[in-house]
């Protein structure tokens, strides 16, 4: 996911990814987009980039399977962690920090991916405005853009803002015991946005730490418009990573742009 502080208004997902290691720790269990990702990289057959790569869960893998590959991130503790995974295993990725509403490589790709609902931390029309600008200027002749946002569920949007849910369990890479994640949930129907608060909780310790992730909702209708009014049309949308046709009831919106004559 890609790392902002904002305004009160905007949206700041930034205080969860304050360490790669307990990112990483939660996040282990995420695999369903590494399929689909590969298969885009594959067939762009030319340089691809990775924006929001955080600590390299999808832009490693894609490595070893022989994709000329470079991520970008604008928060250092995920990029440190990247680094430290790629030399690991003996892999050399360019890991750059920088700013996705606005980023200039010196270089064209064939394709441009932003994965794990990272584009839901722009929430405001000049942020995004900026992603595609800095997207278009990228993108090699038949280059592609894809990136995936959640499909908004109206059950989440009125859930009750008291209610806390368990959103992972995972050992704590730091030392001994392990780490219980809940989650509190309420929307800003002004703004579009999730705010979502991950309560982390130490076994060992018995402290708990709050960290904020608030996600911009992007409705199916408005995400085809946000694409058209900056230069892009949909080669393909599906509702999930098996690439089944988007509809309603789907949970994601994944979408694979190409660039408007």
């Amino acid at each position: 996911m890609v790392k902002y502080r904002m305004t009160s208004r905007g949206t700041d997902g930034s205080e969860i990814y304050w360490d790669g290691l307990q990112y990483d720790a939660f996040n282990a269990p995420v695999q369903s987009d590494l399929e689909f990702y590969l298969a885009e990289a594959k067939k762009a057959r030319g340089p691809v980039l990775e924006l929001a790569c955080g600590t390299g869960r999808l832009t490693i893998p894609l490595k070893k399977e022989g994709i000329d590959i470079t991520g970008l991130d604008l928060a250092a503790p995920m990029l440190k962690r990247a680094r430290e995974k790629a030399a690991g295993a003996g892999l050399e990725i360019p890991f750059l920090r920088g700013d996705a509403r606005k980023f200039s490589l010196g270089r064209k790709f064939k394709l441009i991916f932003m994965a794990f609902h990272s584009l839901q931390h722009l929430a405001r029309r000049e942020e995004l405005e900026g992603l595609f600008a800095s997207v278009a200027a990228h993108l090699a002749p038949g280059g592609r853009f894809v990136f995936d946002v959640f499909n908004p569920n109206p059950h989440c949007l009125v859930r009750d803002t008291e209610e806390m849910l368990p959103v992972a369990y995972y050992q704590d890479p730091a030392g001994p015991g392990r780490i219980l994640v809940n989650e509190t949930y309420s929307y800003d129907k002004a703004a579009q946005v999730s705010r979502i608060t991950w309560h982390y909780r130490s076994e060992k310790t018995g402290k708990t730490a709050g960290k904020n992730l608030n996600l911009r909702c992007f409705y199916p209708e408005e995400l085809l418009a946000l694409a058209h009014y900056n230069g892009f049309a949909a080669a393909a949308r599906y509702g999930d990573f098996k690439r089944r046709p988007f509809s309603g009831a789907s949970g994601e919106q994944i979408l694979v742009l190409i660039k408007r004559p």
